[in-house]
């Protein structure tokens, strides 16, 4: 529903003082005390950021750390089902936390009760409907500043922190803007731990910073029990993150130059190799009826020689009905092998035997 033509009701007026504090994220490149250079269309954008055509722009900060963190990310999660909520930190990058200071009185038109509502024409579906209809509500923002010619702004409570104070200022009102404080870089790691405990009341999970390198590399042998490297795979992204293992050529971007040099800067660089044992493991030959644990060119013992070379921790997996590795059927350079703790993945194994795998390998 548009705004009525005319107001016939009295806004309610709160007035904010001199010397408050609020919190604003922003862009690292534009000044906390900046009023939003755009304005917004049908897409992206605040609850009553400045619309299209608007001769103000506006600026947006939030009564406390946690409210301006969800007014910007966590939006969507107050209507989201399921019980898992993840911030991820890609969404952090280039963004700045900022503690503001008002620096003279600010009236502002309040939305926070029903008669604060009715008084403008309006209900909670101002204050409370979802991001997909900001655009509809940045047009009673629009309204409201061009029929109330004291506001300041529009002063509400945030859904996303109820009942915490959320501020928007007109630039065209406000003859002294807030005035920035200390801030914080959201996309430094030394911010993480801070971040995780300010959110943790709120159900909502920070994704860690994305590895360098990868934690786990999976060995394993085309031909062999291909099964479990896949099921491995799966069940480890979807716990840790695509870029926490490394797979075969699923892991490797297209266009790489040297396929050669890439297995083995990630070998080097994961902390633990898997490898995947069935139950032709060791007897496998090529084409010339040679063992391809002997051959100096095989990649699945090239592997496993290069981890041992750089202290990697290795987990062989034996799957189904295979005994354990015997040193009189390796190679010598791979005898190693069998003074290390191995797991065994049963015959028949399902989905829940994966899972309990992944467990204990997170474990280790």
């Amino acid at each position: 529903m548009p705004p009525p033509p005319a107001l016939t009701g009295t806004p309610v007026r709160e007035t904010i003082p001199a010397g408050a504090t609020f919190h604003r994220v922003h862009r690292a490149d534009l000044d906390a005390d900046l009023f939003d250079p755009q304005h917004r269309g049908v897409f992206g954008g605040g609850r009553f950021d400045a619309c299209v055509g608007a001769e103000h722009h506006t600026l947006c900060m939030s009564a406390a750390p946690e409210t301006a963190l969800g007014e910007r990310f966590l939006r969507e999660f107050a209507f989201a089902d399921g019980s898992q909520r993840l911030l991820q930190r890609s969404a952090l990058t280039g963004q700045v936390l900022t503690e503001m200071r008002t620096t003279a009185d600010l009236n502002l038109v309040r939305l926070y009760y029903a008669p604060d509502l009715a008084a403008v024409h309006q209900d909670f579906w101002l204050t409370m409907t979802t991001p997909n209809l900001f655009h509809a509500t940045r047009e009673w923002a629009e309204w409201l500043h061009r029929v109330v010619p004291w506001a300041d702004g529009i002063l509400w409570q945030s859904i996303a922190d109820m009942p915490k104070q959320t501020v928007v200022l007109f630039s065209d009102r406000c003859a002294a803007p807030p005035a920035a404080g200390p801030s914080r870089a959201l996309d430094d790691p030394a911010e993480l731990p801070w971040l995780i405990d300010l959110l943790k009341p709120y159900g909502v999970e920070v994704n860690p910073p994305l590895p360098s390198s990868p934690k786990f590399f999976i060995n394993f042998r085309t031909g062999d029990a291909e099964a479990v490297p896949e099921l491995l795979h799966r069940e480890l992204v979807r716990r840790l993150g695509e870029k926490a293992v490394f797979y075969d050529v699923r892991s490797m971007r297209p266009g790489l130059p040297d396929f050669a040099e890439t297995l083995e800067e990630n070998v080097r660089g994961c902390e633990t190799l898997i490898a995947v044992v069935g139950r032709r493991w060791e007897s496998q030959t090529n084409n010339d009826g040679r063992r391809f644990l002997e051959d100096p060119e095989d990649w699945v013992r090239k592997e496993l020689i290069l981890a041992h070379q750089h202290d990697k921790k290795v987990v062989p997996v034996l799957v189904g009905l295979r005994g354990a590795l015997r040193a009189e059927s390796l190679p010598p350079e791979l005898q190693h092998l069998v003074h290390i703790q191995m797991h065994h993945l049963r015959r028949g194994y399902g989905d829940h035997d994966i899972a309990v795998l992944v467990d204990e390998l997170l474990k280790d």
